[in-house]
């Protein structure tokens, strides 16, 4: 027995010879290879504008992420150079110094004539000899008093050496009384330790290559791997004063699988050698962003 092609609409007459083609049954199985033949040009062109669809959204998510981490960027790099530069400008405000005051030479006129002051002294009264004149003479003597006998001027309105002149410390000994001091009271210090900084004047550094360390230690997760997913997770962590990574988080997340990978692969890394403020080692936040991307 021959084969059949059944794609050839003769068999359909053999089948239905000498057989009622009215039915309905006759027309059905003749035109099944067009109807065939149609459904499968509709469901590739159904199945080609599909596809077409999903990679254009796929495409403009993509792009729309590379145009968010490309302004990050732009606004962390814009955000470090300002920095930069308040601190350039205070470093030369506080190099400019301020002019110093010249003060007038002061020109000494001549000597006061002085009269050596004698201390009273308590003694009887027929011991006692007038060796002071009186008052009103002394009121009207035109020498000042002073530590010691000296030759000058007589004018009291001239202005004279303040050696020559006695004060009245010297007159009448000042008994100065122990004065307790006041308990100082220091001022708190910032405790540097504890201060976490957003720019420092040397940021830190990873000892090597970070993305070739990333490369090496990062682990696709395989829910991620199987729905083809990948991006960039922007991690947050600060590098203490001894170069350890603590408090990562993620600032910016593309999968939940992908952002604890990121975050696993970050906590798990070694010592960074410290950002810098004043010469001293400080606590400095850090942005590391983490790229998964499918071979």
């Amino acid at each position: 027995m021959s084969k059949i092609d059944l794609c050839d609409p003769k068999w359909v007459d053999m089948v239905f010879a000498d057989k009622n083609k009215a039915y309905g049954a006759y027309e059905l199985r003749k035109t099944v290879s067009s109807r065939n033949v149609k459904s499968l040009a509709i469901l590739l062109v159904a199945a080609f504008l599909g596809g077409g669809y999903l990679a254009y959204q796929v495409k403009k998510h993509n792009d729309e992420l590379a145009a968010q981490e490309a302004y990050a960027a732009k606004m962390e790099l814009a955000a470090l150079a300002e920095a930069k530069k308040q601190q350039e400008a205070r470093k030369k405000q506080q190099k400019k110094e301020e002019p110093k005051k010249v003060e007038p030479e002061k020109i000494v006129p001549e000597t006061r004539a002085t009269v050596k002051f004698t201390a009273p002294v308590i003694k009887d009264d027929k011991d006692v000899k007038e060796e002071m004149p009186p008052m009103v003479q002394m009121n009207k003597e035109t020498k000042a008093v002073g530590i010691e006998n000296k030759e000058g001027t007589d004018n009291r309105v001239d202005a004279a050496e303040r050696t020559t002149v006695a004060t009245p410390e010297q007159v009448v000994p000042k008994i100065e009384k122990p004065v307790e001091e006041a308990p100082k009271v220091e001022a708190p210090k910032e405790d540097i330790e504890k201060k976490i900084f957003t720019v420092a004047e040397q940021m830190p550094t990873f000892k090597g290559n970070v993305n070739q360390w990333l490369s090496n230690n990062l682990q696709y997760p395989a829910v991620a791997l199987e729905n083809e997913i990948q991006g960039r997770v922007i991690v947050k962590f600060v590098v203490g004063r001894d170069g350890s990574v603590s408090q990562a988080q993620v600032v910016r997340g593309v999968d939940p699988a992908l952002d604890r990978e990121a975050l696993r692969a970050v906590n798990s890394m070694p010592k960074w050698n410290p950002g810098m403020n004043n010469g001293q080692p400080a606590n400095v936040w850090f942005t590391l962003p983490v790229t998964f991307k499918l071979q």
